[in-house]
């Protein structure tokens, strides 16, 4: 199976490396990229925090923090690992922790540490606490010769699957598919969104996505094994 990865090019090279040893003939294009900003976390009682990326820039800048929320396996691992204290919603994204946290996080002082293009649904938590957000880097859309390369490859039924770590990533990737008249093409590929806000965007473009059970790349990657056994029983 011929899967593109869809990922910022930080953490293209280990998924990419992951996935072939599992067995798949595994791509990778960046289609965002990450500007970093100086940023301080103010004085609060818990901090969100939304990435892997934004994990590793508060361990690099070793800031002082009380009680975390991390939404991600990978980076509750990198913020524990450094020493923090960290709790973790069962599904992750912005709508579990928003459901399973409201109560601890009333009348508190909340500061979610993110991207310029993060979930809206964080922006519930202001109705009940004391709400900031901080932004940790700003995302912007790639659309060079690598990106149309890959565009070039879905119009040619290169790839078998294609996996989506991100919104803006799903956005910007389809519109050029649009833009190239080879959004069809997808529908004979398996279309794999890592969570809700990202599925969402594939189904505004026509594409009913697959979603693995965990919002993770072990989860991603347990889902193309089964969409690999179907392909073969078939």
């Amino acid at each position: 199976m011929r899967v593109l990865i869809l990922r910022p090019r930080e953490l293209l090279a280990k998924t990419i490396e992951v996935l072939r040893e599992e067995g798949f003939e595994a791509y990778g294009c960046p289609f965002i990229e990450l500007e970093y900003l100086d940023f301080e976390v103010p004085e609060h009682d818990f901090v969100i925090v939304t990435s892997q990326n934004i994990a590793r820039v508060l361990v690099k800048k070793s800031v002082e923090l009380k009680k975390i929320i991390a939404i991600g396996k990978k980076t509750a691992e990198i913020l524990k690992t450094a020493g923090y204290d960290v709790l973790v919603p069962t599904k992750f994204d912005s709508e579990n922790l928003y459901k399973e946290f409201s109560d601890i996080l009333r009348g508190k002082k909340v500061v979610a540490v993110r991207s310029d293009k993060g979930s809206k649904i964080l922006y519930k938590i202001s109705e009940i606490s004391d709400f900031r957000e901080i932004i940790a880097y700003r995302i912007k859309p790639l659309r060079g010769k690598e990106q149309i390369r890959e565009i070039e490859k879905i119009a040619s039924y290169f790839y078998d699957s294609v996996v989506y770590s991100s919104s803006m990533i799903a956005r910007n990737f389809l519109e050029l598919c649009r833009e190239h008249d080879c959004l069809e093409n997808l529908e004979r590929v398996y279309n794999i969104a890592i969570g809700p806000p990202t599925a969402n965007v594939l189904r505004s473009y026509g594409i009913n996505p697959f979603m693995p059970d965990e919002y993770t790349f072990d989860g991603v990657i347990k889902l193309l094994k089964n969409l690999k056994d179907v392909s073969f029983r078939c």
